[in-house]
């Protein structure tokens, strides 16, 4: 497990705390297997209910270090976030979100795959894909659309501007707005409730909401990781990330 994500228990629940503070909180290698482990290994504890992911006050993550996009495309087309993400969608346990303050970009994409995400006022989200010459991934070419209609995805992908946590609740990628000291009672609060329910019919009522939608998922994802793949060798890629590392 990565020092810069911690892990800790509280009753049947799992919490995994994103902690970088003097990078944002910003996710690199090391940390996206942390996050992957964590899941994994509490979705398979038959004493754990429920598991909570929550980053410090005022930042859930900034997104991707881009220090880790430097060198281009993998060569192997395997990128530490991607698994992280196929390991969140993959989780047959609840997934409970509290979310302050920004959450850019994969810090966006991974709570299209959690099953509650409560959010501090002032939260931002973004997601800023075409602003760094790069395509959709995390499954959101699907999922967005899916969730909000075709034109209210293009604009989020295509624009990609920032929008905060009352229109995040309107599309429906969060469950309600909460006072940041507040944010995490809710998160354990909810997930005492769910504590409190058959654990057997939890987890039959999730595979069946995702059902439905998962082997499409899977399938954009896979066309996602094609397209993102050769855009991660593209100039203005690089010209993107080396303007970054130059302000």
């Amino acid at each position: 497990m990565s020092g810069e994500i911690k892990i800790s228990r509280s009753g049947t629940s799992v919490c995994l705390q994103i902690y970088r503070p003097e990078k944002k909180n910003a996710f690199t290698p090391e940390m996206y297997a942390g996050l992957a482990d964590g899941l994994r290994s509490a979705d398979a504890d038959p004493e754990v209910r429920t598991i909570i992911l929550h980053g410090i006050e005022g930042c859930f993550t900034s997104g991707n270090d881009l220090a880790n996009f430097r060198n281009g495309p993998s060569p192997d087309r395997v990128y530490p976030h991607n698994i992280f993400i196929d390991a969140l969608s993959h989780v047959r346990k609840p997934v409970i979100a509290a979310v302050s303050g920004i959450a850019l970009g994969i810090g966006t994409i991974m709570l299209f795959h959690c099953d509650f995400v409560y959010a501090a006022p002032g939260s931002r989200f973004s997601l800023p894909f075409v602003n760094l010459g790069l395509s959709p991934e995390g499954g959101t070419s699907y999922l967005l659309p899916l969730r909000v209609g075709y034109q209210k995805a293009a604009e989020l992908i295509l624009l990609g501007n920032q929008f905060d946590c009352r229109l995040a609740e309107q599309i429906g990628l969060v469950n309600a707005v909460v006072e940041n000291a507040d944010l995490l009672d809710k998160a354990y609060e909810t997930a005492g409730i769910l504590a409190r329910k058959s654990p057997d019919s939890i987890l039959a009522a999730k595979a069946l909401l995702k059902r439905g939608m998962q082997d499409a998922m899977t399938t954009a994802m896979a066309r996602e990781l094609d397209l993102f793949n050769d855009r991660m060798a593209a100039p203005e890629v690089k010209a993107a990330i080396a303007a970054f590392f130059n302000k």
